[in-house]
C-alpha cells in the first residue's frame, strides 16, 4: 500500500482504526477492517480480519482515489473522520 494513514473513525463513542490508501496491486484505494497492530520498523499492519498489509512509505498525505473515500466518510453527521498520522507539509 502507498500513499496511506490510518484513519479514526469516531461513530456513538467508538473508535475505529482503519489503514486507508493505494492499493499497488489493484490500482485502487483499499480500506481495512479494524487495525490490530501496525509495525512502523517493518512497514507492515495486521487486521482483525487477519489481513497482512506492507506498506511502500511512511502514513501522510493520502492518495487521490482514497482521499475521496476519507471525504465521503467525512462527510456524515454521524461519525467523526481524522487521520492519525500527521501530513508531512515539505
Amino acid at each position: 500500500m502507498s500513499e496511506w494513514n490510518i484513519i479514526l473513525i469516531i461513530h456513538k463513542g467508538k473508535t475505529i482504526e482503519k489503514f486507508l490508501g493505494y492499493c499497488l496491486n489493484d490500482y485502487t484505494y483499499r480500506i481495512s477492517s479494524q487495525v490490530l497492530e501496525y509495525d512502523a520498523e517493518n512497514k507492515r499492519g495486521l487486521t482483525e480480519s487477519g489481513s497482512v498489509y506492507e506498506f511502500i512509505d511512511a502514513p501522510g498525505k493520502l492518495h487521490p482515489t482514497a482521499q475521496v473515500v476519507f471525504d465521503k466518510l467525512n462527510a456524515w453527521d454521524e461519525v467523526e473522520v481524522s487521520l492519525k498520522f500527521e501530513i508531512d507539509q515539505s
